[in-house]
């Protein structure tokens, strides 16, 4: 995703002032870094916005004012979670700048409900690009991106995670992966599949030949790069991670016809239908994926039938 550019230079001194209490509060609580990232582009955002529409102080905020920039985001258009990104943006400013009068009429806002749609692989997807990946892993050039795959098909990483990931997060004894979630620095667990083990200690062996192999599980040395970086890089980038997940995807069949050409977020969905469906419970998948529990029963409660469903 190509995120905007912001520029806080166009703000004005107020709004620069409340972005600064604003990010300030967000490193007290001990955000993660991808929070503190969307606080600092949705602050800017929120300013330019407000200014455009002659607030240049949010003490100035009022009701007639929120409303009008509701109307202006949808008009936009931005979609409904945008939107419902941004009011939450806007609450913690209100906040970090103790304007409780403001704060108040803001929280009153409701976002629009939207149609879920949660799209994933089925099992047997999964297992034909288990099979690809394990298959490829023979040729050299693609013992990463079957590995990377092989990753995500067991415990679905966010692929920011994946990229850093490091030989210290393997326990073989116990046959388990632990890290903690650069977004929300949750601990994420998960048993290692027998059948992929073997696999996975003979890529560790060859990739230590590599520099920085026997840390990363990707380094940045087994990618043979022209040209120059800007800093050298210890691993591979996020971008490398998606490439490889699609190619793996992008050759895969069942029965004669391709796997869906999701895109690897979808991994999270499927692993979490998979278990859900299966019985297991929303903490079992906060266990693997790092959620919060709240934020799963949100988006997949609709689609799983609870207990009292299931019985009737």
């Amino acid at each position: 995703m190509n995120h905007k550019i912001v520029d806080d230079e166009n703000l004005s001194e107020k709004w620069n002032a409340a972005r600064y209490e604003t990010i300030t509060r967000g490193r007290a609580k001990n955000n993660g870094q991808g929070t503190l990232d969307n606080l600092r582009r949705n602050t800017v955002y929120i300013g330019c916005e407000f200014q455009e529409m002659n607030v240049f102080d949010p003490a100035d905020i009022t009701k007639e004012s929120f409303a009008q920039w509701i109307v202006n985001l949808k008009e936009k258009p931005l979609g409904n979670s945008t939107i419902k990104k941004r009011v939450t943006t806007l609450k913690s400013i209100l906040v970090a700048n103790k304007l409780q009068e403001q704060l108040e009429f803001v929280s009153l806002w409701k976002s629009e409900k939207e149609i879920k749609e949660i799209r994933y692989w089925s099992i047997d997807e999964l297992e034909a690009m288990n099979k690809t990946a394990t298959n490829l892993f023979q040729d050299d050039k693609m013992k990463p991106r079957a590995i990377a795959h092989l990753i995500h098909s067991m415990m679905a990483p966010r692929i920011s995670d994946v990229a850093k990931f490091r030989w210290d997060n393997f326990d073989f004894k116990k046959k388990q992966i632990c890290f903690r979630a650069t977004k929300n620095r949750k601990n994420c667990y998960q048993f290692l599949e027998e059948r992929f083990i073997p696999i996975i200690r003979q890529y560790q062996s060859w990739v230590g030949n590599f520099d920085g192999g026997k840390e990363y599980l990707f380094p940045q040395s087994i990618i043979h790069r022209s040209g120059t970086t800007k800093r050298k890089l210890d691993c591979v980038t996020d971008k490398s991670i998606r490439k490889w997940l699609k190619e793996i995807r992008d050759v895969s069949f069942v029965n004669n016809e391709p796997v869906q050409k999701l895109p690897s977020h979808s991994f999270r969905h499927s692993l979490s239908m998979r278990y859900l469906n299966a019985g297991g419970s929303f903490e079992n998948v906060a266990l693997v994926l790092g959620d919060d529990i709240a934020t799963l029963q949100e988006h997949y409660a609709e689609l799983i039938p609870n207990k009292s469903q299931r019985m009737a």
